[in-house]
C-alpha cells in the first residue's frame, strides 16, 4: 500500500506529477548518512537497503524496503541529517520529491500530514517492539522473525503493508549477523540446521524460504502453543 493509497485522484495526480522518476543500478548510493535531507523517496520498483558503516569499516544492514515503501521523511520533518546510507538493491526505480515539493504537498493537502504522523507512530511502536525483542527473545526466534519479515511473509510496521510476498531474503549471513548483533558463525549454525530440516535454502548472498509455516512456529512459539491448547469443537447434536 502506497502512502497515497485512498486519497482522491487529484491528490495522487499532483503527487505523481510533482516528483521525478529515477532508475538506478544495483549498489547506487541514494543518500548518505550525515547528508542534508534533499527530498523524499517512494520506491516504485525494486528495493533499497539501509546500512550504517561501523568503526571497523563494515556496513551493518539495518533493513530492506521494497516497492511501494517510502523513506526520507524523517529528516525532512526534524531537519537533521540522514541517519543511514541507502543503497539500491538491484535495479531500482524511485519517485523523488524535492524538499520544497514535499513541503508544498503537505501544505496543500493537510490530510497527508496526518497520514505521515500516524505512520511514523506505527514505525516507532515497531521499533520499541524490536528493542524489547532483542532483550528477551532467543536468537533463533529473532532470526526466524527477521527472515519472514524481510521476505514479506509476515507483516512488519517498519515496511509498507500489502507488499508482494517473495520467498528470498537478499542478505548475506554476515549482514544478518550485523542486523541482529550476532556473529556470522552463530547465524550460520542456525541456518545450517534449518537447511538440513528443509525450512530454508542458502544461496550466494540470498536465503530462500522453503517452509514459511515451519519458520513461523519458531518465530512465534506462543501462537503455536495457543493452537495446541485450544479445545476441540464439540460436534453438534442431531436435532
Amino acid at each position: 500500500m502506497s502512502w497515497l493509497s485512498g486519497f482522491p485522484e487529484d491528490v495522487i495526480a499532483d503527487a505523481a506529477a510533482s516528483g521525478n522518476l529515477r532508475t538506478v543500478d544495483d549498489g547506487t548510493l541514494l543518500h548518505a548518512r550525515g547528508a542534508e535531507a534533499d527530498g523524499f523517496y517512494t520506491i516504485a520498483a525494486g528495493s533499497v537497503r539501509f546500512a550504517r558503516t561501523t568503526e571497523d569499516g563494515h556496513a551493518t544492514t539495518i533493513g530492506v524496503l521494497d516497492a511501494p515503501s517510502w523513506f526520507g521523511e524523517i529528516s525532512l520533518f526534524d531537519g537533521l541529517p540522514r541517519s543511514h546510507d541507502g543503497y539500491a538493491l538491484g535495479t531500482t526505480t524511485v519517485l523523488f520529491h524535492t524538499r520544497s515539493e514535499f513541503k508544498r504537498l503537505l501544505d496543500t493537502y493537510p490530510a497527508i500530514y496526518e497520514r505521515f504522523a500516524k505512520m511514523l507512530c506505527l514505525r516507532l511502536r515497531a521499533t520499541f517492539d524490536l528493542v524489547e525483542e532483542a532483550a528477551v527473545a532467543p536468537l533463533q526466534q529473532r532470526l526466524a522473525r527477521r527472515l519472514l519479515e524481510l521476505a514479506h511473509m509476515h507483516p512488519s510496521l517498519l515496511d509498507s503493508p500489502g507488499t508482494t510476498r517473495v520467498r528470498e531474503v537478499p542478505l548475506t549471513q554476515e549482514e544478518l549477523g550485523h542486523l541482529l548483533g550476532k556473529s556470522r558463525q552463530s547465524i550460520s549454525k542456525l541456518l545450517q540446521t534449518w537447511e538440513q530440516s528443509g525450512l530454508i535454502q542458502t544461496k550466494y548472498g540470498r536465503i530462500s524460504i522453503r517452509q514459511p509455516d515451519g519458520l513461523r512456529k519458531i518465530a512465534f512459539p506462543e501462537l503455536a502453543s495457543a493452537r495446541t491448547r485450544r479445545p476441540a469443537r464439540r460436534p453438534k447434536e442431531a436435532t
